[in-house]
């Protein structure tokens, strides 16, 4: 009929050659609703001087604002604020006279790292939690809606405090947990892969530790690429095939780096794609019997007339003592390896 009316909303699409600078334009205008005009200004510096990045003009111009760090990645946005006792109890009082709490229901639904040992996560106290929801019912309420929102379900708030020893924040497919030294009472500071000595400038001294891990998302990621190698790899050689895992699993590695060592999911998850990628090239001939298929011919490189595949699953997989990692962070008990070969064949990973 002529007065019906449809209108599809599609958003901005990608391909217009201006999308870019719309985006970046709305990002511009959602920080600058965040911040607030004179925080913003503070953190830009002058036009004549821009400051450095994260970086302030001076000591009294940091501290006299809650907001101390703010940085946004494309849609995701990261925010340090630091309060006084008051401003957290007043911040706490304006959220809880909105939205009453009677039966302590603040902490359902609050999400927490699960991906850590449990006494690694942010422990849910009643204080820390209010500030955490404060927090963010602060900030979605500087944004309207007819412009953008924030998740609550997509968002984590961490709170360090006097219950709270670690900082937890996940950025760019990397899991971070940032313990303070003055925090680590009876223990000893870890030296080992994964593991980031955070160090004050001017003292050289090590004032704490990152802990890093790969995160959920980015694992998913590279699972679904070799998912996607093996269902588009109809008709394909087996050299291609065996270039393709050689590029996601160099892109993996290179970008994660020692924080793979430190992530047992990720290790897991090598070990089974590189098998699948196997099976699969194994099947094109029609044969899985695996005398007829040793490592040499899947890792010797091309120029000798092997397949020339990396391998990242020839690795001993650390393991803690199972009843007590998920508590707590244990240390490596134990190993168990990851791909099976023969013992007196070293097939070098990564």
């Amino acid at each position: 009929f002529k007065d019906m009316m449809h209108i599809n909303s599609y958003g901005l699409i990608r391909g217009l050659q201006f999308a870019s600078f719309v985006f970046q334009y709305y990002g511009l205008v959602i920080d600058l609703l965040i911040l607030g005009l004179t925080r913003a200004s503070e953190i830009a510096g002058s036009p004549q001087l821009p400051n450095d990045y994260l970086c302030f003009r001076d000591i009294n111009t940091e501290t006299k604002h809650p907001i101390r760090m703010y940085t946004r990645y494309i849609d995701k946005i990261f925010i340090v604020f630091r309060f006084t006792a008051e401003d957290a109890r007043d911040l706490i009082q304006r959220y809880l006279t909105e939205h009453p709490d009677p039966n302590n229901e603040n902490i359902v639904g609050y999400n927490n790292k699960k991906c850590w040992p449990r006494d690694c996560r942010m422990r849910l106290m009643k204080h820390d939690v209010n500030l955490g929801r404060a927090t963010f019912w602060d900030i979605k309420n500087r944004l309207p809606r007819s412009v953008t929102t924030i998740d609550w379900e997509q968002s984590f708030i961490s709170v360090y405090s006097k219950d709270n020893p670690n900082l937890l924040l996940n950025m760019c497919g990397f899991e971070i947990r940032i313990k303070p030294k003055c925090r680590m009472h009876l223990e000893t500071p870890v030296h080992k892969d994964g593991v980031w000595n955070l160090q004050n400038e001017s003292t050289k001294e090590m004032t704490a530790q990152a802990f890093l891990r790969v995160e959920d998302e980015a694992i998913k990621a590279f699972e679904n690429r070799i998912r996607q190698i093996l269902m588009s790899s109809g008709a394909a050689t087996f050299t291609k095939i065996a270039n393709k895992w050689n590029t996601s699993l160099i892109g993996l590695m290179t970008y994660f780096r020692e924080a793979v060592v430190n992530t047992e999911e990720v290790l897991d998850l090598l070990v089974k794609c590189e098998n699948k990628i196997q099976t699969r090239i194994k099947i094109g001939l029609n044969s899985k019997m695996p005398s007829r298929f040793p490592p040499v011919v899947f890792y010797t490189p091309k120029e000798l007339g092997g397949l020339g595949m990396l391998s990242m699953g020839h690795v001993l997989i650390p393991q803690s003592d199972l009843r007590y990692s998920k508590q707590t962070d244990t240390g490596v008990t134990h190993f168990r390896s990851g791909m099976s070969h023969e013992e007196d064949q070293v097939i070098p990973n990564l």
